[in-house]
């Protein structure tokens, strides 16, 4: 064998490692997650050979590696032998996971989460927000969900799109291991078309970022943003934790400052609180909707809404009498934070428009709000920008003992938080740029 045909071989075994494409559609038998000495592609070679295991995708997603067992022993048995391996920290379920300034807009009357009349006080104060900030496409928010309708009208100008890939090359330009990954990625179907055949991701997407003051459809809390489409759930609106899991890592690494999480199920997972805790070391907040059970999360977690880490924002829903929303789960350990979530008007595939409910609309309010803060406030770190969202909700003597502060999202104050910041930047930059000025004057004369 000549040199050549070994240096292509090893080009063929290193694409095979490193592109994390799926192997097989739905439910893994086992979420895998490697010791961090063992995560390698030496280390996922020998266990899938060793094991005769088929793994989900073509490499590790940061540790976790989600594969199917061989059918002739049974899972409980092999759940046993893959645990006394010296190289795995666990080994879990793949758990199935459900979707749970005026502009000028002409459907922006049907709004009433962003501006009530039935009821006046009874909104998120998002018109008076718009007079402080209206969003910027530096800001990169992701929605994982049954992905978005990224040519929707009232969308496209705010879809993300990744500036390091070449479209229809059919090559990771970019090198993070995605094959023209324009939009986003779908990890429900294993390719590069993050397309929504459902409803529910562009739904929560236009909330977030319907283009304002476009004169058609909606405004989103942002009018202008970049939003990520990460398709984890499938076209039925049903998907796995090993997708969700890895969407949530590749998210964080293409730039996400905010995840929008409107789904949950199954039970506590390390392999994702690992997700969740990479995320956090990023300075990525996770905004997840606390489920529609009408029941106390603090004595059924529901999960990823549950889990503890300080990047997580749980939200609940408020019906349009700013109360508890008939539907929403509450906790007052569990639960953050309320946002309106009852009839929520905004976008759906096909150039469409509709309500919806649930507190998968209240989430992406929560989301839109926080993206409205990083762009107004960029130099607060993500610990700061939770702290002024809890710092500025309005507090409601009706939803006292239902969540961690009481309160429902209050944009306007929201964004007051962040103004001494900004303006504190904004005297830095002119006493910079004074200094500049003084210096060139020096040296001209």
């Amino acid at each position: 064998m000549n040199e050549t045909n070994c240096r292509n071989i090893i080009l063929i075994i290193t694409m095979i490692v490193v592109n994390t494409s799926a192997v097989f559609d739905g439910q893994a038998d086992f979420i895998l997650t490697l010791k961090n000495a063992c995560r390698t592609d030496r280390t996922f070679i020998d266990l899938r050979q060793q094991y005769n295991l088929t793994p989900k995708y073509n490499g590790l997603v940061h540790g976790c590696m989600p594969v199917r067992c061989p059918a002739d022993i049974s899972r409980a048995t092999f759940k046993r032998l893959l645990e006394s391996d010296a190289r795995i920290a666990c080994v879990e379920p793949d758990y199935r996971i459900d979707v749970v300034g005026i502009p000028d807009d002409p459907h922006f009357s049907k709004q009433w989460s962003l501006q009530n009349r039935l009821t006046p006080g009874a909104d998120v104060r998002v018109v008076e927000a718009w007079g402080l900030h209206r969003g910027s496409k530096r800001i990169i928010l992701a929605v994982i969900d049954t992905g978005i309708d990224y040519l929707h009208p009232d969308l496209a100008a705010n879809i993300w799109r990744n500036p390091g890939e070449i479209p229809g090359n059919n090559r990771d330009d970019d090198g993070n291991g995605f094959i023209d990954d324009i939009y986003g990625w779908s990890f429900a179907e294993g390719n590069a078309d993050p397309i929504d055949r459902h409803y529910h991701g562009t739904h929560v997407a236009g909330i977030i970022g319907a283009v304002g003051n476009n004169g058609i459809g909606v405004a989103g809390i942002m009018h202008n943003a970049s939003i990520m489409a990460v398709k984890a759930l499938s076209d039925q609106g049903h998907g796995w934790s090993s997708g969700l899991i890895a969407a949530i890592y590749y998210a964080v690494d293409n730039g996400a400052r905010v995840i929008n999480a409107s789904w949950g199920g199954g039970g506590r997972q390390q392999a994702m609180v690992d997700a969740l805790a990479y995320a956090e070391s990023r300075g990525v907040i996770f905004v997840a909707a606390c489920g529609n059970n009408r029941r106390d999360t603090d004595a059924e977690p529901f999960y990823p809404a549950s889990y503890e880490g300080p990047n997580v924002v749980s939200v609940g829903a408020t019906d349009t009498k700013d109360t508890l929303a008939w539907f929403s789960n509450w906790g007052v350990q569990n639960v953050d934070i309320f946002a309106p979530g009852v009839e929520i008007f905004s976008t759906v595939p096909g150039g469409e428009y509709a309500p919806e409910t649930g507190t998968s609309m209240a989430a992406p309010i929560v989301t839109g709000a926080l993206g409205l803060l990083v762009s107004f406030a960029p130099s607060m770190d993500w610990r700061e920008h939770i702290n002024a969202l809890y710092a500025s909700l309005q507090p409601l003597p009706q939803l006292q003992g239902y969540c961690v502060t009481g309160g429902r999202l209050d944009v306007y104050r929201l964004l007051r938080r962040g103004v001494p910041r900004v303006r504190a930047m904004q005297a830095a930059i002119m006493y910079v740029s004074g200094m500049l000025d003084r210096k060139k004057e020096r040296n001209d004369k």
